[in-house]
C-alpha cells in the first residue's frame, strides 16, 4: 500500500456527491486495475478531519471548535481511523456494485442502516429566529466526532441510495483508477471520473499504444 503525500484540499472532489467523494479517498481496490498497490489517502485522523473540512462534511465552525481535541491532544487516534476507514469500505461494497447494474448486498446495507440509525441520534431539532431547524449535539472527545462523521456520511449514504440520482451512478473506466461518480453529463455518456485527468491518461495511452 503507497500513502497519498500530498494535502487534503489537493484531493479532487469529482464524484458528485459527498459520500461518493469519501468513497473516493483510496485507488487500487477494484478486481482487475493496473495499479499493483492499494492507493490510501487518509494516512491519520487528523487528515481525514481536514478532508471532513474540504469536503464541508463539517463547517469551518465545527472545525475550529474541534481542531484542538484532534490536533493537540497526545492520545491514538488509530481506532477511530480504522472506524472511518472500514465504514469506507462498508459503503464501497455496496456503491461499487450499483455502478455496475448489480444488486446491493443485503447484509451491507444492513450495516448502513445501523449507522444510519446511530447517526440520526445526533440530530437535534432547535428554533432559528422562531423556526424549527435542524442542529448537531456537540461532541467531547475523539470518538464522539468519529461518530457524529460516520453518522453524517451515513445519513448521506442514504439519501443517495434512494434518491433518482443513483441511475447516474458510474464507475472510472481507466484501468488505474476505481473512482464512483454520477454522471450528470446531458447525453450520459461520461466514462471517466474527471476527463482532464483520467480521460487524458487513457487517451494519451491507447496513442502509445497505437505507435
Amino acid at each position: 500500500m503507497t500513502h497519498f503525500t500530498g494535502t487534503a484540499k489537493s484531493i479532487r472532489l469529482v464524484g458528485g456527491a459527498r459520500v461518493l467523494d469519501f468513497i473516493n479517498t483510496t485507488n487500487g481496490r477494484r478486481p482487475g486495475t493496473a495499479l499493483k498497490v492499494m492507493e490510501e489517502r487518509l494516512t491519520s485522523f487528523q487528515f481525514f478531519f481536514e478532508w471532513a473540512q474540504h469536503a464541508s462534511l463539517v463547517s469551518a465552525q465545527e472545525f475550529d471548535a474541534y481542531s484542538s481535541m484532534v490536533f493537540d491532544s497526545p492520545i491514538s487516534y488509530q481506532p477511530d481511523l480504522d472506524a472511518v476507514i472500514a465504514f469506507r469500505e462498508c459503503l464501497y461494497a455496496v456503491f461499487h456494485p450499483l455502478s455496475l447494474g448489480q444488486a446491493a448486498p443485503a447484509e451491507v446495507l444492513q450495516q448502513i442502516n445501523l449507522t444510519f440509525q446511530q447517526g440520526v441520534t445526533w440530530r437535534v431539532l432547535h428554533s432559528v429566529n422562531g423556526m424549527p431547524a435542524w442542529a448537531w449535539k456537540p461532541c467531547t472527545n475523539a470518538q464522539e466526532l468519529t461518530a457524529l462523521l460516520i453518522g453524517r456520511l451515513a445519513i448521506d449514504a442514504t439519501q443517495l441510495l434512494v434518491s433518482g440520482d443513483l441511475r447516474e451512478l458510474k464507475i472510472c473506466t481507466a484501468t488505474d483508477c476505481d473512482w464512483i461518480f454520477l454522471d450528470s453529463s446531458k447525453n450520459k455518456l461520461r466514462k471517466w471520473c474527471q476527463m482532464s485527468v483520467c480521460g487524458s491518461r487513457e487517451k494519451l495511452s491507447r496513442l502509445k499504444q497505437a505507435l
